[in-house]
């Protein structure tokens, strides 16, 4: 693809106050209906996003008190496997194993309460929010989804049927800073989205973007089960094409990072918002 003279390539290339911003504006819809209690950050790319927006979702707990909503981490990695193949010509090569399987290399641990206690701290009755820095590919936002909600089920089927009728339903949603407007590998029961112009998938059904005066997500939820709502609610800060993102937190010379991304700003080149949160 051919790109303006004054820039290296047609790579986008967001700075740090474009991210803080677009999050900003996100989270105050997060904030304003889905209510999380806790951020699951995917690492790393999950890590600064899952900060900034925890800025703008503090929680009331009663008065003015307001306290922040806690992060906790999973490790994620699509297994490559980039060995010569030359040797095995009846089977696939090693550019088709890219991306077919996601491994955990970090993951969260269970609470280890008995009683009551075992309701408390977990994922259990907690509006889960999932944060990513790109949805590219979804097959880690899948793995991701799956896993947890697997973890949760597993956790329901722990306790006696007198403490699950204690717990409130366990929701989820996802957060990503970018989504690309690309064929995806991985699906997601999407419910919801901000923005219009996340199409559905195969296989996945979604709900009309955009809430009508005074609709709250957390109202709307289908609780099919009593414990663990069905579907998921998706934010993106923005939606991309399928472009060539260039993060500032992966970058090692910063300021030329920003360098180009003024020139292309002033150009009114590589932009790579189709749609935005703000």
């Amino acid at each position: 693809m051919s790109h303006h003279p004054e820039v290296p390539d047609d790579h986008y290339r967001p700075t740090y106050e474009d991210i803080h911003q677009h999050i900003a504006s996100t989270a105050r819809q997060i904030r304003a209906t889905f209510r999380p209690d806790l951020i699951v950050a995917i690492g790393g790319g999950g890590f600064f996003p899952a900060r900034v927006l925890r800025t703008f979702l503090k929680r009331n707990v009663g008065g003015d008190k307001l306290v922040n909503v806690p992060i906790q981490a999973i490790g994620l990695s699509l297994y490559e496997d980039l060995a010569s193949d030359e040797t095995n010509t009846s089977g696939p090569t090693a550019k088709g194993k890219i991306g077919l399987e996601v491994v955990r290399t970090q993951w969260l641990d269970a609470p280890k309460r008995e009683g009551d206690d075992a309701l408390t701290g977990g994922l259990l009755g907690k509006n889960i929010l999932i944060v990513d820095e790109v949805d590219d590919s979804r097959t880690t936002l899948q793995y991701a989804y799956n896993e947890l909600v697997s973890d949760v089920r597993k956790s329901l089927e722990a306790l006696s049927p007198e403490q699950r009728a204690k717990v409130g339903p366990t929701r989820f949603a996802i957060f990503v800073v970018h989504n690309k407007l690309r064929n995806k590998k991985g699906t997601l029961p999407i419910v919801w989205s901000n923005h219009a112009t996340v199409a559905p998938q195969p296989n996945e059904t979604q709900a009309p973007a955009k809430l009508g005066p005074g609709e709250e997500l957390v109202e709307k939820r289908n609780d099919g089960n009593g414990k663990v709502v069905e579907g998921l609610w998706y934010f993106a800060a923005e939606t991309t094409g399928d472009i060539w993102v260039e993060y500032p937190w992966e970058q090692e010379d910063i300021e030329e990072h920003n360098r180009i991304a003024a020139v292309a700003k002033k150009l009114g080149v590589n932009t790579g918002a189709v749609e935005s949160s703000s």
